[in-house]
């Protein structure tokens, strides 16, 4: 993304929320962007705040991504393409898109065998150093552009992208029909995989969360079981009491998938202990950088342990299904929503963990 001068289209003032290395939030006006040949000027109608946006505010970087200058946050987002550069054929004025916010290179070897999401070259949106898509209008390059059904609000269509998380981690874990799942979290991300899971045909499947209003929210969305660990010591307890709760569905039933959704590490824990012998754990929450994990047992059960990066090729799929109205509760997750000039307003409570918040989205209508 590359931003022109201020001042070359002065009836078009752009406006963006910005972190800084202190970890600071603040509006700015920035330059309105200028479009390479394969690229489209979108404005953008709706952006959702993911839990990666608050760790960069509020931790400065995540993993090797640390923010060394103040940089545009967000990458959930959606919006209508105001013009086009001279390359693109794809796309049209006035056209509603929803945003994959990673630009691979398609040169490299990871990119030629399909798996653009491991492109060492990627520009992600909101991960630095590259700027991100909470700004009223972004240069993209227009084939990570995806055009959504007249029938899909700007708001669904930025869910595309935490879902296509989900979807990556219910592709990676093969669940299959009939399969006994355990979700580890009850946020947007175990949410969304719940959600897929459901409609993949896996049973029974339970959630686990330490708040009971999440938990709540799971079991409107079809969670067959839940399980609140706030008052478990450690993660053996918690697997434990996962196992009991499978038993009482069906006598000797274990859990095949576990989908961990929260990067923690007695979630983690917990996660490994309840699976059967053999069983997949698949690792999507971001946690910190360094964690223990029980080795010796999952070693010696054999439990394949993944973890996912991103998503590939998820936007259609998920785009069709979202259009079709097959994943059940997923827009109802937007609890709460600001416009664009109280972004920083909507930051603050996405971050607070007593706010009552699902998914913040902020809006540019």
């Amino acid at each position: 993304m590359s931003f022109g001068n201020v001042n070359a289209e002065p009836r078009k003032v752009n406006f963006a929320l910005k972190v800084t290395p202190d970890h600071r939030i603040y509006m700015e006006e920035i330059p309105y962007p200028i479009a390479k040949s394969d690229e489209a000027i979108v404005h953008v109608k709706a952006t959702g705040i993911c839990g990666s946006d608050i760790k960069f505010w509020k931790s400065g970087g995540i993993g090797d991504y640390t923010i060394e200058s103040d940089l545009v946050l967000g990458h959930e987002s959606s919006g209508i393409v105001l013009s086009v550069g001279s390359e693109v054929t794809t796309l049209r004025v006035g056209d509603r898109v929803s945003i994959e916010p990673g630009v691979s290179c398609w040169a490299c070897g990871q990119c030629k065998t399909g798996r653009y999401n491991l492109c060492p070259d990627v520009q992600f949106s909101g991960t630095p150093p590259t700027h991100g898509t909470l700004a009223r209008y972004i240069a993209h390059k227009a084939s990570f552009l995806f055009r959504i059904p007249d029938n899909m609000s700007y708001a669904t269509a930025a869910l595309v992208e935490p879902i296509s998380v989900a979807l990556g981690g219910v592709q990676r874990a093969q669940v299959r029909f009939g399969q006994p799942v355990v979700i580890c979290g009850a946020g947007p991300i175990g949410l969304n995989a719940l959600a897929i899971a459901r409609t993949a045909g896996a049973y029974p499947i339970l959630v686990t969360d330490i708040a009971e209003h999440k938990l709540e929210r799971a079991r409107e969305m079809g969670a067959d079981l839940t399980l609140c660990c706030s008052t478990f010591r450690d993660g053996k307890e918690i697997g434990r009491r996962i196992r009991e709760l499978f038993d009482t569905v069906e006598k000797g039933l274990e859990p095949e998938v576990a989908l961990e959704c929260t990067g923690a590490q007695t979630s983690f824990y917990g996660a490994g202990y309840a699976l059967k012998s053999g069983g997949v754990l698949m690792e999507i929450g971001n946690g910190h950088n360094e964690q223990m994990i029980p080795l010796q047992n999952l070693s010696m059960r054999e439990v394949d342990v993944r973890f996912l990066f991103r998503y590939v090729n998820t936007w259609p799929p998920v785009i069709r299904m979202l259009s079709a109205g097959k994943l059940q509760g997923v827009e109802e997750m937007i609890t709460h929503t600001f416009n664009l000039e109280d972004a920083v307003a909507a930051f603050e409570l996405a971050a607070d963990s007593n706010g009552g918040s699902v998914k913040v989205q902020i809006v540019d209508m």
